[in-house]
């Protein structure tokens, strides 16, 4: 779809930016709410995981003839522990973002949004999307720091190159799809991860996943490519997406039902494991 014909149809949007302002502070509020119930359920149960570094060891086998070894060294770095409290997180900053948006930067939303663009939102999914699938990550058998930091990061970028993908095609007249093509590839590479992972953990009693768990990567799965749908038809220009106000109240409904959703299926999960 041609990027100044969107723009122009922006300005003719039946939609309104009071509107979208209401469901921005709507969902705000209802997150941000679930998210300090979730802190105070959190702190009334335990959960305890072990984070782990592996670290290169040199072991010396003998001294004549000389002989050693190099081993991993796994060592635990820190402990994570209150469950609901780090998944309150996930709730607490979307709500913040969303009440932000809609009353603090809100004369700035509202400018960004008129050129076909929304910063805000790409910010905080970077954060909120990250620390979720840091954490299913764990479930999965991902104990390694540095993995996890890598994963983060992966997901955070992928996050940031759909900002890219508003920012570049503000300048240009037909839709410039590499920014969209590179955040597939980062945000792809911690998926490989976690399938490998899940695998692996698959077929022993011992290490077999839960079933709240194969829930979780399902939906979380689904939910994750559904915001990918949404900017292909924004930029496609299908349907009612020809309105990028339209595709920006689906991100919002999205943004809003999929963290409700994934936090509280994690939360029972891990508590009440079925």
């Amino acid at each position: 779809m041609d990027n100044e014909l969107r723009r122009e149809l922006i300005s003719k949007s039946p939609i309104s930016f009071s509107g979208l302002k209401k469901l921005n502070a709507g969902a705000g509020i209802f997150l941000f709410v679930q998210g300090i119930v979730m802190v105070a359920l959190g702190y009334l149960l335990t959960w305890n995981r072990d984070i782990y570094t592996f670290y290169l060891k040199f072991k010396i086998i003998s001294l004549a003839p000389p002989s050693f070894q190099v081993l991993p060294n796994p060592e635990v770095i820190f402990t994570l522990t209150n469950l609901g409290v780090i998944l309150s997180s996930f709730l607490l900053i979307s709500g913040i973002a969303l009440l932000l948006i809609a009353f603090v930067r809100n004369d700035s939303y509202v400018r960004n949004l008129k050129k076909g663009m929304n910063p805000y939102r790409w910010y905080e999914y970077a954060i909120t999307s990250s620390i979720m699938i840091v954490i299913i990550a764990t479930f999965v058998g991902v104990w390694d720091l540095w993995s996890l930091v890598m994963i983060f990061v992966l997901n955070a970028i992928m996050i940031m190159f759909g900002y890219m993908m508003e920012k570049i095609n503000f300048y240009t007249k037909k839709t410039d799809w590499s920014a969209y093509l590179l955040g597939c590839v980062s945000g792809f590479t911690p998926w490989v991860v976690l399938a490998a992972y899940f695998v692996a953990a698959l077929g022993s009693s011992e290490t077999n996943p839960p079933t709240f768990v194969y829930l979780t990567l399902l939906l979380y799965f689904i939910l994750f490519n559904t915001f990918s749908v949404n900017m292909i038809l924004q930029y496609k220009g299908i349907g009612k997406w020809k309105d990028y106000l339209y595709g920006e109240r689906v991100y919002i409904l999205l943004s809003f039902i999929a963290k409700t959703i994934l936090a509280w299926l994690v939360f029972a999960g891990v508590f009440s494991p079925f």
